[in-house]
C-alpha cells in the first residue's frame, strides 16, 4: 500500500520568493497502488444492482403494501359497509315566512359510497352530500351550526355576503354558532366546510346544495337536485375507506358521482311523465374537476347559470359547471323511454358520474 495525496490543484498557493509552492492537503488516505481490481469491481457491481433493485421495488410496490409496523388486515375484525340509501332528489318547496331558521350539524358518519365501499366520511346531518337547503330571495336566514365531529369545522354559504372573518370561524367539536344573513340573490349555490386544508374537508364530504328561489319562484315543474362531487379513497386495516391526500393533489379521484354514490340512479331512475316540464337543480361540489353536464338523447330549453333568472341561455345540450358552481335546467321530453344523464368528462363518468332519466307516458 502506498500514501497517496488527495490535492486541489486551484488550491495550489504560489509564493512571491519563488519557492516551491505549498498544496493544500485535502485528505491523507492509503488506497491500493491498482485503481482497480477484479474483485473490487465485482463488489462494486453487486452493492449497485442491490441499490437498484431496492429502488425499482419501491417504485413499483403499492403503497398500500403492509410494512413490518402495519398490523395484517387478516388479524383486524373487518367493517361491514352500510346498507346503502338511495338519496332522495327531489327538491323540496322553499321554507316560508319573512325569517327561516335552518340547522346544520357536523358530525363523523360511516357511509356507502359505492357497492361494498364504506368510508369515513365527515358530513352535514349525516348524509353525503348534505341536505338540499331551499329558501327565497329577500328571506331573513338563521343559521345554526352544530359541531358533533372530532375535529374543529366551519361553513361557507355561497349563497351569502357576510364577513368571512366573523361568521365562518371554526367551531370546536361540541360548540355550536349561529349567525344570520339575507339571501340576497337567486340562484343554486353551493355550501361547505370552509376548514383548512379546505380540499380535504370538501372531498370528505362536506358539502350541499343550498337554493335560493327568485321573489316569485319558478312556474310548476318536476324537480330533483343534483351534486356532483369527487371521492380520493385509500383503504383502512379494518376494510373501510378514508381519504387520499396525495391523490386529491394529483386529481386522481378513485369515483365521481351524483348525490354521493356511485351510479345510484341507475337503479332508481328520476322520473317524470312525457310532456312534463323537468327541472333540475345541478351543483357541481369538486373538489377539483369540471361538471360538463348532459343528458343524451335530450336538448335543455332553458339554462339559468348559477340558478339565476338574469343568466338565460336556450338549447345548450352539455353545460360546464366548474367546482363550486351551479345551474339551473329545464326541459320537456316529449318520447318516453330511458335517457342517461352524465359528465362528458368520461374518464369521470366511468367512475361513477352516471345516471337515468324514466319518462313515461
Amino acid at each position: 500500500m502506498s500514501k497517496n495525496i488527495i490535492e486541489r490543484p486551484d488550491e495550489v498557493q504560489t509564493k512571491a520568493d519563488g519557492a516551491t509552492p505549498r498544496r493544500k492537503v485535502i485528505s491523507e488516505r492509503p488506497f491500493p497502488s491498482k485503481p482497480w481490481s477484479i474483485a473490487g469491481l465485482i463488489g462494486t457491481g453487486l452493492i449497485l444492482g442491490l441499490i437498484i433493485g431496492l429502488l425499482v421495488a419501491q417504485i413499483f410496490v403499492s403503497t398500500s403494501t403492509p410494512t413490518a409496523k402495519t398490523t395484517p388486515a387478516s388479524n383486524v375484525a373487518q367493517v361491514a359497509a352500510p346498507a346503502h340509501k338511495t338519496y332522495d332528489p327531489q327538491a323540496a318547496p322553499a321554507l316560508t315566512g319573512s325569517t327561516v331558521h335552518i340547522t346544520l350539524t357536523m358530525q363523523d358518519t360511516l357511509i356507502t359510497i359505492a357497492p361494498g365501499i364504506a368510508y369515513q366520511g365527515w358530513t352535514f346531518n349525516g348524509t353525503v352530500p348534505g341536505p338540499v337547503l331551499r329558501v327565497r330571495q329577500g328571506q331573513t336566514v338563521v343559521s345554526t351550526i352544530i359541531n358533533h365531529g372530532t375535529m374543529p369545522h366551519s361553513i361557507d354559504f355561497h349563497a351569502a355576503s357576510t364577513p368571512w372573518s366573523v361568521n365562518y370561524q371554526a367551531i370546536a367539536p361540541g360548540k355550536s354558532f349561529a349567525f344570520t344573513w339575507k339571501a340576497m340573490f337567486p340562484g343554486v349555490f353551493m355550501y361547505h366546510c370552509g376548514t383548512p386544508p379546505v380540499i380535504y374537508h370538501i372531498a370528505n364530504g362536506m358539502y350541499g346544495t343550498i337554493i335560493v328561489d327568485p321573489t316569485n319562484g319558478w312556474s310548476p315543474a318536476k324537480e330533483y337536485a343534483l351534486v356532483q362531487s369527487e371521492f380520493y379513497t385509500a383503504k383502512n386495516a379494518d376494510g373501510t375507506y378514508t381519504a387520499d391526500y396525495s391523490k386529491m393533489m394529483s386529481v386522481n379521484p378513485d369515483y365521481v358521482v351524483f348525490n354521493g354514490y356511485q351510479d345510484q340512479y341507475k337503479a332508481a331512475p328520476l322520473t317524470v311523465k312525457v310532456g312534463q316540464k323537468l327541472r333540475l337543480f345541478i351543483m357541481n361540489a369538486g373538489p377539483s374537476n369540471f361538471s360538463a353536464f348532459h343528458i343524451i338523447g335530450a336538448m335543455f330549453d332553458d339554462v339559468y347559470m348559477d340558478g339565476n333568472p338574469a343568466n338565460h341561455m336556450r338549447g345548450n345540450q352539455t353545460l360546464t359547471i366548474p367546482p363550486g358552481g351551479g345551474a339551473m335546467i329545464e326541459l320537456t321530453i316529449m318520447q318516453p323511454g330511458l335517457y342517461p344523464f352524465v359528465t362528458h368528462s368520461f374518464a369521470d363518468a366511468t367512475k361513477g358520474a352516471l345516471g337515468l332519466i324514466k319518462v313515461i307516458p
